[in-house]
Parts: structure tokens; C-alpha cells; sequence
């Protein structure tokens, strides 16, 4: 089977786990999603100085448009895109201050303004590191040992080579505009300690994604929220696209790779995040850990295709050990098919109008027939339909 025929498949399949009840007006999901072939092209390597081997963490920045990639023993590297090569090349090459830790897993940045300043992750010890002056002597700001019990939970330390592997911040506005909710299912209000709102790390240990709320000006001051379970066994990278508002999970247990794309909702069920797009198929190789992506507002830029964004892979061991991809989709719009009809809106606007999304790219001629009188979703019209319009017989409330 084919590219095209498999994600079509993929795509009826989920059509037919479509079902609607007659008191509703529009379409509720109850649909699994199914995985995709890699979307985003054969990799193109970027070369990088000294960094044979754990390479572990990278971060994109769209405001100084430059790619931040670090290196498990405290390396970290800072890329821009030259027009004239039509490559990216070195900016700038920093050892991190010895406080950071000594397994550094991933970074992140908060402030996208401030371009010499960047957070990273220990994986030995489950501490985050805000580091400033990366023009100058860098050096450790704050810190935060997330592994330390807090709110009545714990998020694990590294236990057999698995511990914290990846590290996002997802500001308020793009949480709230996603009705988030927290692992335990309570609406989400906003930041309480002041970051403008919250920190995730991904675990290797059961594919967790952990929650935190931070504050920025004052060491080892958070709440911890609990986690969410997500669509594999481990999480390697993460990376938030605050122009699309989706999040980007790398998953890669046992050097399996598969990417995760979710829309931050949890509808579905209570603690789990809902993916609105999984590939696992004709995906890169390699124990491939940290994940970065232009977004959505660099549609074409950077030396991608005109109509696909760039995303970047780095490779703990292995070559390349930086890796682009200039192919994956600029769009995130697909069909939104409801009762009453269909329109081509992002994953986060279809979940708001209660319809069933179809996924990226997809048309409204991909819609499954509407069959208003099925109203137990049995696939048959017949008595027991009836039986349910007759109970509900008489005035709405």
C-alpha cells in the first residue's frame, strides 16, 4: 500500500468510527486516531562541529529565527539560515556552566525577546536551569529540581537510563484559547506563579508528560500538576508551536520513532492527551531525541518547500547528528465534518464546533454520508431508533 492509499485508508477508518446522536447538532468524536506515513521529506544534514555523538536537545526560536541544539555534556550550539549558502550555519558554540547538570537532555526558551538567555533539562537529576548571559560568561539565574515531591506528585528521576527527556513551555494565551485542562480534569485558569504559564517534561518512563507551573523568580518555587498520558511508552523531545498551537511529541522507545501532534485538548479521556495526528510509518531512523520546527508562520522559509515548514531532528549517536526536513505541512487546516455539513478549520477549531476532523490536508468530499436517523449509531435504522426519537418526544428543554 501506498503513501497516499494508507493515509486515506487511515483517514476512512476513522470516518467510520464517526457516530452522532439525534439531540445533538453537531457531530461528537469518539474517534482513535490512526497513524500516517512521515510527511515531511527525505532528511538533509546539517553539519555541526564536534558533536559525534548525544546530541540531545534543540529549541527554534522565530523571533531571532536561529536553531539552539544541545549536547548532553553542556555543548550548545546556536544556527541561523545564510540565503547566500542556502544553509544553515554557526552562530555562535557555548559550554554551559557546570550547575546546569551533567546529562543535559533538552532546552526551551521563554522569553523568545531574549536571545541570550535559554532553560535546560537534567535528565540525572530532574533539574531545570535557567542560564543567562549567553553572550558573555553564561551562567546559572535559577534553578528547579522538578523530581522533588510537590502537590501530592512526583515525577520520577532517572531509574536505568529513563528519566526526564525533553522540556516545552506552552504560554496562558495558547492554553486557554485551547480550553486546557489539567491531568485531573479541572479547567485551567492561567499561571499562578508568574511565567505566563506552564512548563512540560516528557518522561522516558511510561510516555508521561508532566506539568508545572514555575516561578521564574525564585529557585525550587513550583507546583507540580500531575501528568498526562500520551500515545507511546516514552517521550524524547517536545516542541510547542505558539503560531498554530499545537505540540509536537517525539516519541522514540527502543530507537522506534513515531511523532505525536496534539492540539494540547483532553476530551477524550481524563489524563490522556488527545492526539490529533500520529505518524509511525516510513518514519527517520536512528535514536533521534530532540525536535524543533520553524511553525507555521515560516511556511516556505529557511530553504523549506513553498508549501511545507522546516523541522529538525537531532541524533544521539549515529549520523547525521543534526538533521533537516523541509517538506512538513504548513497547514494544519483539514475537513471539519458535522451534521450539518463540513468546513476546512484547524483540529482546535473543529474540536470547539464538537466535529469530527478528518486531519491535515483533507477535503469535505472525504466526509462520511451523514445518517440522521441512526440515532443509536448501530448502523441500521429500526425499532430501537424509534423507541429513542418516542422517549424524547415533546418540548426541548
Amino acid at each position: 500500500m501506498g503513501a497516499s492509499q494508507h493515509t486515506m485508508a487511515a483517514r476512512q477508518h476513522r470516518c467510520c468510527m464517526h457516530r452522532t446522536t439525534a439531540l445533538t447538532l453537531l457531530a461528537i468524536t469518539t474517534t482513535t486516531v490512526i497513524a500516517s506515513p512521515w510527511p515531511a521529506g527525505p532528511e538533509i544534514p546539517i553539519d555541526i562541529d564536534d558533536a559525534s555523538n548525544n546530541l540531545s536537545g534543540a529549541t527554534w526560536n522565530p523571533i531571532t529565527e536561529t536553531l539552539w541544539v544541545v549536547r548532553q555534556d553542556g555543548q550548545l550550539w546556536e544556527f541561523a539560515y545564510a540565503h547566500g549558502s542556502e544553509s544553515f550555519e554557526l552562530v555562535r558554540l557555548r559550554s554551559l556552566p557546570a550547575a546546569a547538570g551533567t546529562d543535559i537532555e533538552a532546552c526551551m526558551q521563554v522569553e523568545q525577546f531574549s536571545a541570550h538567555e535559554i532553560y535546560t533539562l537534567d535528565e540525572n537529576t530532574g533539574i531545570v536551569s535557567k542560564i543567562v548571559n549567553l553572550d558573555g560568561i553564561a551562567s546559572v539565574q535559577r534553578s528547579w529540581n522538578l523530581s522533588t515531591p510537590n502537590n501530592g506528585h512526583t515525577m520520577p528521576g532517572e531509574s536505568g537510563g529513563a528519566g526526564p527527556e525533553a522540556i516545552e513551555f506552552v504560554p496562558d494565551t495558547a492554553l486557554l484559547e485551547a480550553g486546557f485542562k489539567m491531568p485531573d480534569g479541572t479547567a485551567y485558569a492561567g499561571s499562578t506563579k508568574g511565567m505566563g504559564g506552564l512548563i512540560f517534561v516528557g518522561h522516558q518512563s511510561g510516555g508521561l508528560l508532566h506539568v508545572f507551573d514555575v516561578n521564574p523568580g525564585a529557585s525550587n518555587d513550583f507546583v507540580n500538576y500531575g501528568s498526562f498520558q500520551t500515545s507511546a511508552t516514552e517521550v524524547a523531545g517536545l516542541h510547542f508551536d505558539r503560531a498554530s498551537g499545537l505540540m509536537y511529541i517525539w516519541h522514540n522507545p527502543g530507537n522506534v520513532n513515531s511523532l505525536e501532534v496534539t492540539t494540547m485538548s483532553s476530551d477524550a479521556s481524563t489524563g490522556t492527551i488527545d492526539a490529533a495526528e500520529l505518524y509511525d510509518t516510513d518514519m527517520p531512523q536512528g535514536n533521534l531525541e530532540g525536535i524543533a520546527l520553524a511553525g507555521q508562520s515560516a511556511c516556505g522559509a529557511y530553504g523549506a518547500e513553498s508549501n511545507g515548514q522546516m523541522l529538525f531532528l537531532t541524533r544521539d549517536g549515529g549520523s547525521p547528528n543534526l538533521g533537516s526536513f523541509r517538506a512538513y505541512p504548513c497547514s494544519t487546516d483539514g475537513a471539519c465534518c458535522v451534521v450539518t455539513g463540513c468546513d476546512t478549520v484547524s483540529a482546535t477549531s473543529c474540536g470547539h464546533f464538537g466535529g469530527l476532523w478528518l486531519g491535515t490536508g483533507t477535503s469535505c468530499n472525504e466526509c462520511p454520508p451523514s445518517c440522521r436517523s441512526d440515532l443509536d449509531g448501530n448502523d441500521d435504522v429500526d425499532i430501537n431508533d424509534l423507541l429513542t426519537l418516542l422517549a424524547d418526544w415533546g418540548p426541548c428543554p
